[in-house]
């Protein structure tokens, strides 16, 4: 999950309404509602409070679109950029792994979904893919593309905001293969 510091906007309600009564609004990042597919012609969200958090999400069966996916040129180069990157790892800042500007957002760019891993889940119930490189490379080949981008997408999720610890070896070799097979995908 990504976050950001904001502030809420205060005005005055117009209309009938009294004299101290202020309307509230927030601005949040373009490229947020962009990633939701939220357009000026399609802009219908749903706001959930639970008392200490508010979520803003795309309704079910809301005309809302995710962002296509990609030319498989475009996933291609990505992947095999990304392949020597963590085949690299030693040799790379940290950092190019972490910030979301550089993994995160170009995954979220060629239509891929952090998902948590549901859509691997749903699609073969039962494994231990994310966490298994026996097991991912058992069952690379019959993942699709989709599936997969949206693997990588949750494992670097997992591994960038909710791992409490550090990546080892194993850990750069399960994107390494990942990669690996994302790019003969988009071949």
């Amino acid at each position: 999950m990504e976050e950001r510091d904001a502030n809420i906007i205060f005005g005055k309600a117009g209309g009938n309404a009294s004299k101290n009564a202020y309307t509230c609004k927030l601005s949040v990042p373009k490229t947020w509602v962009d990633r939701m597919g939220v357009r000026p012609d399609s802009r219908e969200v749903k706001l959930c409070f639970d008392g200490d958090v508010v979520t803003v999400r795309r309704p079910e069966n809301s005309s809302i679109k995710h962002v296509p996916l990609a030319n498989k040129e475009k996933i291609r180069c990505f992947a095999l950029v990304w392949q020597q990157m963590y085949t690299n790892y030693k040799t790379i800042p940290f950092r190019f792994f972490e910030e979301k500007e550089f993994l995160g957002d170009g995954l979220a760019d060629l239509g891929f979904e952090m998902d948590g891993g549901k859509s691997l889940e749903e699609a073969f119930p039962g494994t231990n893919v994310l966490r298994d490189n026996a097991e991912l490379e058992r069952i690379i080949k019959q993942i699709d593309i989709q599936t997969l981008g949206n693997a990588i997408f949750s494992q670097w999720r997992y591994w960038n905001h909710w791992s409490m610890s550090p990546m080892r070896e194993e850990d750069f070799q399960w994107f390494v293969i990942a990669f690996a097979r994302l790019a003969e995908l988009a071949s």
